[in-house]
């Protein structure tokens, strides 16, 4: 009789615990909730979600796994552990599991694209597409089946039908693009409607905006009337000037500063990124040698410049600089996703030219991300990480005058793989865990300097950093890169 007291107090301190965001704490007492009733279900279930919550992905499977074992039934769990199983690429216990969940309820649109993900691991495209297609008709509100949706048209060849669903996700984050007449647009508010983060700014994010405004005013690409809204961003920048540094972000009075918020991060302009007639990559690139080179290196990394013709290089310039798409906001630099508007019919065609043209690197991998950072002329850039990929391609748009240090300015990869015991959030996000490894090993960098339209191809794994950034003040002297992610990580 005395043991039912105690799990009532150890269930408080679980719920306290997470309410409190001490997940160590609620993972403690849902263990011991386990330990004394080791056949309850709900008792393997509430600890698996927790272990969830704390991407401790082995045993959360291991917990939602026992409750099945115990009696719990229904699409949900088994569409959890198909999630789980498939982000530990354990792809035939995935795949079992999200059958079971469409068996379970056959409308299911999230175990759809879960399965729709799970085959475009499987590279069966066409399949994924299907799968992915049909979750879209059932959810036509989420901008990641859109994405994953594009992925798959991508790699079984459907141009055409993957920028459509490109396009797709980023008008379900940022509304449709603006119309013809953007003067008008002004006039009305637009959905969806942002809160929160999306509505904080920082000095490098208005900065930015205030600069290319003026600069599409420049080439008549927006409407006079987009002065005052220039007007509105120069405002709100002396508001902001040595508030936000060092990453930080602050909400900005939507009624003090009514054209900045029906402006902020919407697809005011979008430049149409239509790729040349003939080639995007340089026709006289000897990918062979390159390839060589690639695979006797070790590390594997190679440098290969003049990537692009130069018809691409200048509709890449464009398309970046012009397009309204610089939303995710740090702290020197501004990015701009594949899921979120940096898609176009030209950054498709790099990318297969790239698989194309380099087989013994990309081999079959399929093409997982893509994104483009743009930096302020000083700040400093991304810190040393490592991506979750197979194949990184890293190049440079901007021209060579701008880069104030030639022998800088670029790239810091090092000699060493993250470990492959190392999660996401450890070896992306953690830098102080990271370079306290890159010294323990003794690992020195490899330093590429900034060229325009050089190209960097490493293995992923690598970590590496941006190089400290010396450039000229200017919107078109603003540094530009562009990523582009191959395959998964091993292991």
């Amino acid at each position: 009789m005395s043991a039912q007291p105690g799990n009532a107090a150890l269930e408080d301190s679980a719920l306290r615990a997470e309410l409190a965001g001490d997940l160590g704490a609620a993972i403690a007492a849902r263990r011991e909730l386990a330990r004394l009733d080791p056949r309850s279900p709900l008792a393997q279930l509430a600890l698996a979600r927790t272990l969830e919550r704390a991407e401790d992905w082995q045993a959360a499977t291991l917990a939602y796994a026992e409750a099945l074992r115990h009696g719990a039934t229904g699409a949900e769990i088994h569409l959890r552990l198909g999630n789980l199983y498939l982000r530990q690429s354990q792809h035939g216990t995935a795949l079992k599991h999200l059958k079971s969940a469409l068996a379970d309820q056959p409308e299911n649109a999230d175990a759809m694209h879960s399965l729709g993900q799970l085959l475009h691991r499987l590279r069966r495209y066409r399949d994924a597409a299907g799968h992915l297609e049909a979750a879209a008709q059932r959810r036509p509100d989420l901008p990641q089946v859109q994405f994953n949706l594009a992925l798959a048209r991508f790699e079984s060849g459907d141009l055409r039908g993957a920028l459509d669903a490109f396009a797709h996700s980023h008008a379900l984050s940022r509304g449709a693009p603006w119309s013809a007449d953007p003067a008008a647009e002004l006039t009305r508010e637009h959905e969806p409607q942002f809160a929160g983060a999306e509505t904080s700014v920082n000095e490098v994010k208005v900065w930015h905006d205030l600069e290319q405004l003026e600069y599409l005013l420049g080439l008549g690409r927006l409407p006079a009337a987009f002065g005052e809204v220039a007007e509105q961003y120069r405002a709100l920048l002396s508001e902001v000037r040595g508030l936000t540094g060092g990453g930080i972000v602050v909400p900005f009075n939507t009624h003090r500063f009514p054209l900045v918020a029906r402006t902020y991060k919407r697809p005011v302009y979008l430049d149409s990124g239509a790729a040349p007639r003939g080639p995007a990559l340089n026709p006289a690139l000897d990918t062979k040698r390159l390839e060589n080179q690639y695979l006797r290196a070790k590390p594997n990394v190679v440098v290969v410049d003049d990537l692009l013709t130069r018809e691409a290089l200048d509709g890449l310039r464009r398309f970046c600089r012009e397009s309204t798409i610089w939303n995710n906001v740090q702290s020197g630099y501004l990015g701009a996703y594949f899921y979120d508007g940096f898609a176009c019919e030209l950054l498709l065609r790099v990318g297969q030219e790239l698989r194309q043209r380099f087989p013994r690197l990309m081999r079959d991998l399929s093409l997982q991300m893509a994104w483009g950072y743009k930096y302020d002329c000083t700040l400093q850039g991304i810190g040393v990480h490592a991506d979750a990929a197979a194949v990184n391609v890293n190049f440079w748009l901007t021209e060579d005058d701008a880069n104030l240090d030639p022998e800088g300015g670029g790239l810091l990869i090092y000699k060493h793989d993250a470990p492959a015991d190392w999660g996401f959030a450890k070896y992306n996000r953690d830098p102080a865990a990271i370079l306290g490894y890159l010294e323990s090993v003794g690992s020195e960098p490899l330093r590429v300097p900034h060229r325009a339209n050089r190209a960097v191809i490493f293995d992923s794994d690598l970590f590496h950093a941006t190089d400290t950034l010396r450039f000229r003040e200017g919107y078109r002297n603003r540094r530009i890169n562009v990523t582009m992610l191959y395959g998964l990580r091993a292991g």
